[in-house]
């Protein structure tokens, strides 16, 4: 895992830990394909506008947040592995790190992703009624800002999988809610036919949408074809966990209301500001998912909102129960 928050791999020496009794292989970004996929466990669609965001690679030399995965070592044990892994030597160039979506979105010198120059994912915004009026007429107006955390998911069972290959098929054996997506992006992610991959799927010890998204598997499978068939296992900690799968959004809001003289609601207005992490996920679902929950809290004739999901480089955000609802609660009750 990358040592810094935001740069790029200047340069990367494997030449030790290759050299180290029972290393099986070394890969870095070098050695994987260029081309990027999608992650979130959404159904796939034929339809280009209404698929998922393809920005990930196997491994990369871009790194866009701390623990960002840029080589891999297979070993005939863990603690080879691991002695392994801190042989390797890397040098990096640092860019400055954004964890701010309010501060990411006014664009930085080196955007996160380079289609998005002002790091914002995606935007959606919708209006009903003469907001700008009907607050001109209100009694009483209120102004006010909240701001959820980050969370995880903390499933019992961290983030497990294992890949072989059998009869020229891969098969991967994954801590997976997702088999069947599973399968498709690691059909995607390697550029081989879905057909050749098959996913079992044991009983899951806890996921709560963690486990809604392709995180290792795709590695895995490449990996296991690196070492012809051979199984390989890849195992997070609990630290891995946190900081190399999936969070819960932490989402900005800037939330405006008038009354009338006897307490009833004539407009209110809401802008939001999802922090994404440092890849697309589930993206702008989130966030777009609370907007529009936020007009039936309460009703009320004159409503505007609008609603951003920015890159930073924080751990990325993804899928987590409630999706978008707890985070948008929490802020139109506080502000009721």
């Amino acid at each position: 895992h990358a040592k810094i928050g935001n740069g790029v791999v200047k340069s990367i020496d494997t030449s030790e830990a290759e050299a180290l009794d029972g290393v099986v292989k070394v890969v870095t970004f070098k050695d994987v394909p260029n081309h990027c996929y999608p992650t979130p466990g959404h159904p796939w669609s034929v339809e280009l506008a209404h698929q998922d965001v393809a920005d990930r690679n196997l491994l990369t030399g871009r790194v866009r947040y701390y623990g960002d995965d840029i080589a891999a070592v297979v070993a005939e044990d863990e603690v080879t592995a691991s002695r392994a892994l801190k042989l390797i030597k890397v040098e990096y160039e640092e860019y400055p790190v954004v964890v701010s979506p309010k501060i990411s979105m006014r664009g930085t010198e080196h955007p996160i992703h380079l289609d998005k120059k002002d790091n914002i994912l995606a935007r959606s915004s919708f209006a009903i009624g003469d907001v700008d009026s009907a607050m001109e007429k209100a009694a009483v107006k209120l102004k006010r800002s909240y701001k959820t955390p980050i969370v995880q998911h903390c499933h019992i069972e961290n983030n497990i999988s294992y890949a072989y290959m059998e009869k020229g098929r891969i098969v991967v054996v994954s801590s997976t809610q997702i088999p069947h997506i599973v399968r498709r992006i690691v059909g995607q992610a390697l550029g081989i036919p879905w057909g050749q991959v098959r996913v079992i799927k044991p009983y899951v010890g806890g996921g709560f949408g963690n486990k809604q998204e392709v995180l290792y598997e795709p590695l895995n499978a490449f990996l296991t074809m690196q070492v012809g068939g051979r199984p390989v296992k890849i195992e997070l900690t609990r630290e891995e966990t946190f900081t190399n799968t999936r969070t819960r959004h932490s989402i900005e809001y800037d939330m405006e209301a008038g009354v009338d003289a006897e307490g009833h609601l004539l407009a209110k207005e809401m802008t939001t500001y999802s922090n994404q992490g440092a890849y697309a996920s589930h993206g702008h679902a989130i966030a777009a998912n609370g907007l529009t929950a936020s007009r039936l809290q309460y009703a009320c004739p004159n409503i505007r909102g609008e609603a951003y999901t920015v890159y930073t480089n924080c751990p990325t955000a993804g899928a987590m129960r409630g999706y978008g609802i707890p985070q948008v609660c929490f802020a139109t009750e506080s502000f009721m």
